[in-house]
């Protein structure tokens, strides 16, 4: 069994993983610094937060989920969520809006165009400090 190294280059070959270098070396060096914000993340007011929380429904978070499993299209979607996909392309517009995926229209040989969801994070974390009034 040989041992593949990857370098530099290989990144470099790549414009997704050249992307992806790029943003994580902005986060460490933001890290390193013990910056108060960390780029790409978002924050928010505590109203906003409530307004976030009360948009992530179960239902478009099983979309989240779903979409996490690779790039999948609305149909697709629709279908494994068991759903109709007019509902399903209402809450990908709903998670899109949120900051949560990002839509990519791309050729459907044959059949026109389909939109690819793509989720913007891998995971989402939530940290809530709540003060004394």
């Amino acid at each position: 069994m040989t041992k593949q190294t990857i370098t530099l280059a290989d990144f470099a070959k790549n414009p997704v993983l050249q992307e992806h270098s790029r943003k994580s070396k902005a986060v460490a060096r933001a890290l390193d610094k013990k910056a108060d914000r960390l780029p790409y993340s978002k924050t928010f007011t505590s109203f906003e937060f409530e307004d976030f929380l009360s948009q992530l429904t179960p239902k478009r978070f099983e979309l989240l989920r779903l979409a996490s499993k690779g790039r999948l299209s609305i149909a697709e979607l629709a279908t494994a969520a068991h759903r109709d996909q007019s509902a399903v392309s209402r809450d990908v517009a709903k998670l899109s809006q949120l900051g949560l995926v990002e839509v990519e229209v791309v050729t459907n040989e044959g059949h026109g165009r389909k939109k690819i969801v793509l989720p913007v994070a891998a995971t989402i974390s939530i940290n809530a400090s709540i003060a004394a009034a």
